[in-house]
């Protein structure tokens, strides 16, 4: 490792809304144990279908919640004595004590649950959310597809993912992907970054597609790309950390379904904005992050992406100055 490497300023996690799951995976009376940020946490939707996220130990004895813990109504019950703790964290139930200990309750954290995904909220201040995730306009549409997604845990720091946004060379050795010149461009407000870009592309399973593409990044870890080209399409590309090293990344695809498109002419389009974007996942894996690149005038504004970036990492009320 040289020095270069041990320079790397994004220690820690981000703060900002983080995909954990697609709406559809977690039925009513689910229980899910997984370890994101490097917390053991428990998620799961109530008997009502409100989709919770608690830190994982019992302040009990220390089971973990996410493993046996079953629900209850809108609460979730230890596995090991059975103390129940309601969607906030708070105990609310022992069945053998007369009296529940006024400390007796775990961290819930802040949960969204939008456009058919459920959204976390981490902050290392343990501030509220400040900006929401947006509809897609596209999610209330009955001609849309519902999601197709998969899942994929990857080594690699989160902003070798994102900085993707301001990389306009990798366009053609990665993805056989031509830009119009002129066409590339990026801006950022607040927490919103975005991407627009023409360009035709020669794709993986065949064909070519000239096309025209407006990638936006809400937060720094939430993207949804809607392309234009022989078919409508909408991309979500999120990734969570696991911790230092690892990351779970998300992929979402929808299409719509217009006249005189066959399904097997949908399915086409849809493997290939899938394994396109995985194209990039064997570079994230294997590079490393420095942190004076040398750059060239076709690569795009990756200093400009880093600044902008870097108020996710930054404390709040310093982040306004980081992004500028």
């Amino acid at each position: 490792m040289t020095e270069e490497t041990k320079t790397n300023p994004w220690a820690g996690f981000a703060r900002g809304w983080f995909l954990l799951m697609f709406s559809d995976e977690l039925e009513p009376g689910q229980v899910v144990p997984m370890k994101r940020f490097d917390q053991e946490l428990v998620l799961f939707r109530t008997d009502s279908g409100e989709a919770k996220v608690l830190d994982a130990y019992c302040p009990h004895m220390g089971a973990h919640l996410g493993h046996g813990g079953k629900i209850e109504g809108e609460g979730i019950v230890c596995p090991f004595h059975a103390w129940k703790f309601d969607g906030t964290g708070k105990c609310v139930e022992i069945p053998y004590a007369k009296r529940i200990p006024p400390k007796a309750s775990v961290a819930c954290w802040p949960v969204l649950e939008r456009n058919g995904m459920i959204f976390v909220w981490h902050d290392r201040e343990k501030s509220q959310p400040d900006w929401e995730i947006p509809a897609l306009e596209e999610w209330d549409d009955a001609e849309f597809l519902p999601w197709r997604y998969s899942k994929l845990q990857i080594k690699t720091p989160p902003l070798a993912i994102a900085e993707n946004l301001a990389d306009a060379g990798h366009f053609i050795p990665v993805h056989n992907t031509h830009p119009i010149p002129g066409s590339f461009s990026n801006t950022y407000t607040g927490h919103v970054g975005q991407q627009k870009i023409k360009a035709v592309a020669y794709p993986v399973h065949g064909g070519k597609d000239e096309f025209e593409s407006t990638a936006t990044y809400y937060g720094p870890a939430y993207q949804v790309t809607k392309m234009h080209g022989k078919g409508l399409g909408v991309i979500i590309n999120a990734h969570t950390p696991i911790d230092d090293d690892n990351v779970m990344l998300r992929f979402g695809v929808s299409m719509k379904a217009t006249e005189g498109m066959t399904d097997e002419l949908i399915d086409h389009f849809i493997d290939n904005m899938r394994d396109g974007y995985l194209q990039d996942v064997q570079i994230w894996e294997n590079k490393i992050y420095l942190d004076r690149p040398i750059l060239c005038d076709g690569d795009g504004p990756i200093g400009e992406f880093r600044r902008w970036y870097s108020q996710f990492y930054t404390p709040r009320s310093k982040a306004a100055d980081a992004a500028e």
